[in-house]
């Protein structure tokens, strides 16, 4: 199985945004880190990246991207091409995850069952954290519920909180288990220091899964949007 941290660049936000009542003003290039996975006979994507906003979204986000950090051509470094992706796990689909879903037309989408629900008629509060035209492209979803092993490797596991039907990824290994937290621990700060991310649907939740990621054995973790971390 091969292993590959992805770019599709960094957008700019409020760094309160992703660590609870902290950093108020302050300006974080959020890293965006999808991550490719070879394994036998399947490619497989977790998370799409953030593609490209529409005007009503740039007046709070600036999207930084050097041509060789679009997604595409990161893929493309592994001798990969967009209609080779046969699964795509979306943590969750917030904007800045599911961007370039229909960039994939071959593929399964692997989404939690409420968030996609959810997704499609969001609470008021969470309503700008949805762009429609990012998830709603035709696509084929498959509908999870709860603990799912996608292979004998590859596991989903619902971490609810930051948006109502997250989930995290777990890639089990011989050493070491590799755990992609999605945006129930965005930063290394909210894992280590048990601080919730700044969006959320549920407070007890995020924190509940946040000491799920916490409680697995011998993990390794990747960041959602952590810019200090960009290799595994």
């Amino acid at each position: 199985m091969e292993l590959h941290l992805l770019s599709d660049g960094y957008f700019t936000l409020d760094k309160s945004l992703l660590v609870y009542t902290k950093y108020q003003g302050q300006i974080y290039e959020a890293a965006l880190k999808p991550l490719l996975i070879i394994a036998d006979k399947e490619k497989i994507l977790v998370e799409t990246g953030i593609g490209e906003l529409p005007e009503t979204y740039r007046k709070f986000h600036t999207i930084k991207r050097k041509p060789d950090q679009a997604l595409k051509a990161q893929l493309q470094k592994h001798g990969t091409k967009p209609e080779d992706i046969t699964l795509v796990i979306n943590t969750h689909l917030h904007f800045d995850h599911c961007g370039n879903n229909a960039s994939f037309p071959n593929a399964k989408f692997y989404v939690q069952a409420e968030e996609l629900r959810y997704a499609y008629a969001p609470d008021r509060f969470q309503k700008a954290a949805y762009l429609k035209k990012f998830f709603d492209a035709n696509l084929d979803y498959v509908p999870v519920r709860g603990k799912y092993r996608l292979t004998d490797k590859i596991v989903l596991i619902p971490t609810p909180g930051h948006s109502i039907g997250h989930q995290s990824v777990l890639i089990k290994g011989e050493r070491k288990n590799l755990v992609y937290c999605g945006d129930a621990a965005p930063l290394r700060e909210n894992l280590e220091k048990r601080n919730i991310p700044g969006v959320l649907y549920r407070a007890d939740q995020a924190l509940k899964s946040i000491d799920k990621l916490r409680s697995i054995k011998n993990a390794a973790y990747i960041y959602s949007h952590d810019n200090e971390q960009l290799q595994i």
